[in-house]
């Protein structure tokens, strides 16, 4: 039968017992000290585990609302650049549609005056008010920018390709988002924030096993301690894995 020798007489005494036969000298467990110190070493690494992935949902949820600021923004944005857009185009339609009217009117006097005589002096009346019709087209003209890609092969006004050019245009510059791309990766990112503290609640149960594994002098105490320390891998593995998979 094992035995433990006294540190002050020497004398052999059973195993489990707490103090020498002979001398009364307290007998300490040596291998329960360091049983609980294994225990508070393990606690403190599931403490910084658990602040690390506090900081990790903090940060994770302040960037979905970081998202969600952003696509609202964007939205904001294209609408207003839609907006303008649709204005610029009707803007452009209403002038275009005024230099057809007169480039029609100077065309129709150009015809006109050909079915007089040369020596009528309603020719010269009806070149000079061709002339002024096709000078006030041009000063509309002016008030526009037609590209070529904004009229169609029979001269009508293409509005649709005028706004989108516009668009394509203003996209340059600001940060357009229709497609709520920024709404998704701020889902995408809730999605995180539940995963992570689904983990951090996974972990918490590991502080439950060591905490009963210091309280408890069964030997029951080390299958706490193997199941807490389990519980620890697990979570210190899911972690990285979380951040690869869910981004």
């Amino acid at each position: 039968m094992t035995t433990r020798v006294c540190p002050n007489c020497s004398a052999e005494n059973i195993l489990d017992a707490k103090y020498c036969n002979q001398c009364g000298t307290v007998l300490t467990v040596k291998s329960d000290e360091r049983f609980k110190t294994v225990v508070a070493v393990l606690i403190a690494i599931v403490s910084l585990a658990g602040a690390i992935l506090a900081w990790r949902i903090s940060t994770v949820d302040s960037e979905a609302a970081d998202a969600d600021v952003s696509g609202i923004v964007s939205i904001v944005s294209w609408q207003q650049a839609r907006v303008a857009s649709e204005a610029d185009m009707y803007r452009n339609l209403r002038t275009y549609l005024r230099v057809r009217i007169h480039d029609l009117l100077s065309d129709g006097l150009t015809r006109e005056r050909d079915l007089y005589p040369l020596e009528d002096p309603n020719r010269d009346r009806l070149w000079d008010e061709g002339w002024l019709e096709t000078f006030v087209a041009e000063e509309y003209l002016d008030q526009v920018t037609i590209r070529p890609e904004y009229i169609r092969p029979d001269g009508s006004y293409d509005g649709q390709a005028a706004q989108d050019i516009d668009m394509a245009s203003w996209s340059l510059t600001s940060d357009f988002d229709p497609q709520g791309r920024y709404f998704t990766q701020a889902d995408r990112m809730r999605v995180k924030v539940r995963w992570l503290m689904g983990l951090a609640l996974f972990l918490s149960t590991s502080l439950v096993f060591y905490t009963l594994a210091e309280v408890i002098t069964h030997t029951v105490k080390y299958v706490f301690l193997i199941l807490g320390t389990g519980i620890l891998i697990l979570s210190l593995v899911a972690l990285p894995l979380m951040e690869v998979l869910l981004g």
